[in-house]
């Protein structure tokens, strides 16, 4: 029978249910990764304009060369971390939607392999989508218009108005942290369940209400885990890069982000799925039998 997860149990299961599968996790988000990625670090191999720190160091006339070529490079530094952005976002749903697969059926006791995880994210493709735009713009919409409102107070010399912008902006702020608690587990109450985005999102705020406090800690302390793992393996790869010249070494960039990412981003749908289960499990009395069904009805 499933039992009752505390936070320890979530993100050891978390770990240990993707190195379990660490197969088709790496496989589902290497499809998604390592292109952008790849990408978003070619975009940026004019960044010092191509010039290491080595080579500055050695010859003088590298950082003359290296203003030279800044003054006259393309956008791609810029508008390379910009794009990689957005892609890498626009993935993480169907990352976490098939990764939430994969768990789930692992923590029952049964395999799914890449394929057909892909498949089942594939088929709610639109719902995944759909919550993540929604569920962002509930967390990120509110601290917008108030910075909007600060900025807009400050031009026209308002100081009432810019002081209510600065207030709303820290309230929204702060709110961000309940909102992402309460939609942790959207994607794999997607997959799982076969839901559309705004069925998805008041499922998970269904099951996560009652635990919200412990929700939000495993959601906080996940994130911080996934962060410094992913700063701790693209650092090197990233250093040796600017040490090199971006413009023969922007691989590594792309190396070290895949690295990064392949590892960060399967704990937290890990972490995700597990919550989800664990809100059935408390709130339903979710049995190991009906879960199994649902996985491979909805598969």
């Amino acid at each position: 029978m499933l039992r009752p997860l505390n936070l320890g149990d979530i993100l050891d299961g978390a770990f240990r249910l993707i190195t379990a599968n660490w197969r088709a996790v790496m496989l589902i988000a290497g499809v998604f990764l390592v292109p952008t990625q790849l990408l978003g670090a070619y975009l940026q191999k004019d960044i010092m304009g191509g010039v290491g720190f080595l080579d500055m160091l050695s010859d003088p006339l590298a950082i003359e060369q290296m203003e030279q070529q800044q003054a006259f490079m393309d956008l791609g530094p810029v508008i390379g971390p910009i794009i990689l952005g957005l892609l890498t976002l626009l993935a993480l749903p169907f990352i976490a939607g098939a990764i939430s697969k994969v768990v789930a059926a692992s923590h029952l006791g049964e395999q799914i392999g890449a394929g057909p995880a892909l498949a089942a994210a594939g088929k709610r493709w639109w719902s995944l989508l759909g919550s993540w735009i929604l569920v962002h713009l509930i967390e990120f919409g509110p601290l917008i218009v108030a910075i909007g409102i600060a900025v807009a107070g400050a031009v026209m010399g308002s100081a009432p108005l810019a002081i209510l912008g600065v207030l709303l902006a820290v309230a929204a702020g702060l709110a961000i942290l309940p909102i992402m608690a309460l939609f942790v587990a959207v994607a794999p109450a997607i997959v799982v369940e076969g839901l559309g985005p705004i069925e998805g999102m008041r499922r998970s705020a269904r099951l996560m209400r009652p635990r919200f406090w412990p929700v939000l800690g495993a959601a906080v302390v996940s994130g911080l885990l996934a962060s410094v793992i992913s700063a701790a393996l693209s650092f090197v790869p990233q250093t040796m890069a600017l040490l090199i010249g971006m413009h023969r070494a922007w691989p590594l960039v792309g190396v070290g982000a895949i690295l990064a990412n392949l590892v960060a981003l399967p704990f937290v749908a890990g972490v995700a799925t597990l919550l989800y289960i664990d809100g059935r499990v408390r709130s339903e009395g979710f049995d190991l039998e009906l879960m199994a069904a649902e996985l491979a009805g909805g598969s």
